[in-house]
């Protein structure tokens, strides 16, 4: 009689689901408690609103649907090719009457019905729990069972594509927790250590998109969530979690190919396909040398030099310790270092001049500054300064040919002043502060943080992140790097900017308060609102000191200069925007609202704080006017320079 072959066995998938139940079951009780039960629980509070969001909360963002199908996708894939990794077993099925695409099949269908399967039970049980509660959606619990199972596939697939790699059953679950992380870790590793060799580096935002989207996980968690607006509460992200569903589908065929090929012999072994081998081998060094360079460069950062050649010793101490212990486990044996020592010097000879290009900056990375005719725009944060106001934080696009060649000269003097910052970086021990003789307080030496961002005319985008000291007898050269950026930020347009950029046409000043006056004869401080009628010649005399470079005064060191000239006493203006349509939320101010998804009419309001300088004459002359301006300006002033920081703000 004629033996038949098949390529799929309804008796191999009985056993599967028979011998693996505990898997699939406490799945489907996991979704039971969190779906069905968790609905009927809240039957008290349970309507419509609540019925479209639960379930999309739990498939959103880094809910339950990634956790769950991410950790039952690699048991699944352990258990229904478990017979890969014993010789034995592994002889006994593929002596069986079944091509090896039928036993792929079989098993690989068994184990995503593991899934599938009860998603839909639980479906089910859900939209009964629904009714019972009084509040039916079927749309999120249909969204919900979509996303589960297209993450489920995607998972359960991506394990199966790893299973295919290894003879073991202990390297399959570290192969696929480490694939699904391993390129954004690298990625955030290697920028770690290019921060210590390319002076002014800040990263690379195409490296950072492609290592989320090479992690699953991370991708899925940050490209899924729910879009509360009414009744038109809605799920987004779906289209991603497609996209990686047809990319499993792609896994699957491959671990079809491999599975069609795969060396039965090599059950047991860390890595069964041929050419894999040596890319593990050297993985696994690479991953060493950086992870674990990286990690023991900071761990003893305080009892060696911090260089990059500091590091480079750590990055080759432990790729060459990778480079063994990854043949070691190819060949699972210890003695492999006659038979494997060329590779390693070679792979140590290429990390050396990896490593060396980068410190030697052979690609001139550290020393690029784009011309001012390729410069669009320039966005420009950083550089902190007092007085402690609205503008102590500059951060604004800069897009004035006059100021981006400022820029771009104050980018030349740190690039030429590469070595000696560098060399201050490493040996910066805080700020530092003198005494003058008039017993004032004063500092000498601090830094500032400086981050660029150049948008080219070719619509490419360069970026450099640098920490800057600022020393007192610098700031005396005006070609120095500081000098250059405290010429920049007192700019009075920049300044007007970090106070009134966001200032719209329409909107208008509603209040204006003294802060922090000091009564001396109490020893308090109080506040003092200003009279209406002040508002208009108050803001004009402010923007007219501002442009004429009298008010907003920045100052990087709290020296001297800045004792004297800046007040203890904030002026704070508060300006309303007029009304505006706002569907989504409301914000202080008056509204007018007509049933749940009406338009709301907002009149919104922020405040703006400056500290008062000695130098503003227009604004101390329009604050004499007022009637309490004799007390109130007196006090700005009164407390004595000796004081120090008591008369600064």
């Amino acid at each position: 009689m004629r033996s038949g072959t098949s390529y799929f066995n309804t008796t191999l998938l009985g056993k599967n689901l028979a011998r693996f139940w505990p898997i699939w079951g406490v799945y489907a009780l996991s979704w039971l408690l969190l779906l069905p039960v968790g609905i009927l629980l809240q039957a008290d509070y349970w309507d419509a609103m609540q019925a479209r969001s639960y379930p999309l909360a739990l498939a959103s963002n880094g809910g339950f649907s990634l956790v769950l199908t991410f950790l039952f996708g690699i048991l699944c894939a352990m258990a229904v090719f478990s017979y890969l990794y014993s010789a034995r077993s592994v002889g006994m099925l593929h002596a069986l009457p079944m091509r090896r695409e039928g036993l792929f099949l079989t098993n690989y269908l068994s184990g995503l019905l593991f899934l599938i399967v009860p998603n839909f039970a639980v479906f089910l049980l859900a939209l009964i729990a629904e009714a019972l509660n009084g509040a039916v959606v079927f749309s999120s619990l249909f969204v919900w069972l979509v996303v589960t199972c297209l993450m489920a596939f995607f998972f359960y697939s991506f394990a199966v594509f790893c299973g295919m790699f290894t003879g073991h059953i202990l390297a399959l679950p570290a192969f696929y927790f480490i694939l699904n992380f391993l390129v954004y870790m690298l990625t955030y590793l290697v920028e770690g250590i290019a921060r210590l060799f390319l002076y002014g580096f800040i990263g690379t935002d195409w490296a950072e998109r492609w290592a989320t989207w090479l992690t699953p996980a991370l991708k899925m968690s940050q490209s899924t969530g729910i879009n509360y607006s009414g009744a038109d509460t809605h799920f987004y992200g779906l289209g991603v979690v497609t996209l990686y569903a047809l990319v499993g589908a792609v896994f699957v065929a491959v671990a079809l190919v491999l599975y069609r090929r795969r060396q039965l012999e090599r059950a047991g072994d860390v890595i069964t396909v041929g050419w894999v081998r040596p890319v593990f081998r050297y993985g696994v060094a690479l991953c060493s040398a950086i992870a674990l360079g990286f990690f023991f460069y900071n761990i003893f950062y305080t009892l060696l030099p911090r260089s990059a050649w500091t590091l480079l010793i750590w990055m080759l101490l432990w790729g060459a310790a990778g480079c063994f212990i990854g043949e070691m486990l190819l060949r699972k044996r210890f003695w492999v270092f006659k038979d494997s020592w060329k590779g390693c010097v070679v792979f140590l000879a290429c990390l050396v001049v990896f490593i060396g290009a980068m410190e030697l900056d052979l690609l001139r990375f550290e020393r690029k500054v784009p011309a001012a005719d390729q410069v669009q725009e320039v966005f420009i944060h950083g550089a902190d300064s007092a007085p402690f106001d609205s503008g102590t934080y500059l951060s604004m696009d800069v897009s004035d040919p006059e100021q981006i060649q400022q820029i771009l000269d104050l980018h030349t003097a740190i690039t030429q002043r590469k070595d000696e910052l560098e060399a201050w970086r490493a040996d910066r021990s805080g700020d530092s502060w003198s005494t003058t003789q008039s017993g004032v307080e004063v500092m000498t030496e601090s830094y500032t943080d400086l981050w660029l961002s150049y948008t080219l005319t070719d619509g490419s985008v360069l970026k450099r992140q640098y920490t800057l000291p600022i020393l007192a007898e610098e700031l005396e050269d005006p070609s120095s790097p500081s000098a250059l950026l405290s010429d920049l930020i007192n700019q009075p347009e920049l300044v007007y900017n970090s106070y009134f950029g966001g200032m719209e046409g329409d909107e208008r000043l509603v209040d204006a308060i003294l802060i922090n006056l000091y009564n001396e004869e109490d020893d308090i401080y109080y506040d003092e609102p200003l009279p209406a009628e002040l508002l208009e010649p108050l803001l004009e005399a402010i923007q007219t000191d501002i442009q004429e470079g009298n008010l907003g005064r920045r100052y990087l060191l709290e020296d001297q200069e800045r004792m004297e000239n800046c007040c203890y006493a904030d002026l704070e203006l508060t300006f309303r925007r007029p009304a505006s349509t706002d569907t989504a939320t409301l914000t202080s101010g008056t509204a007018s609202v007509d049933g749940p998804s009406a338009s709301v009419e907002v009149d919104s309001t922020y405040s703006v704080t400056i500290t008062l300088q000695k130098s503003a004459v227009h604004t101390l002359e329009v604050l004499k006017d007022y009637p309490n301006a004799q007390m109130s300006l007196w006090e700005i002033h009164s407390q004595p320079l000796n004081e120090g920081e008591s008369t600064l703000h």
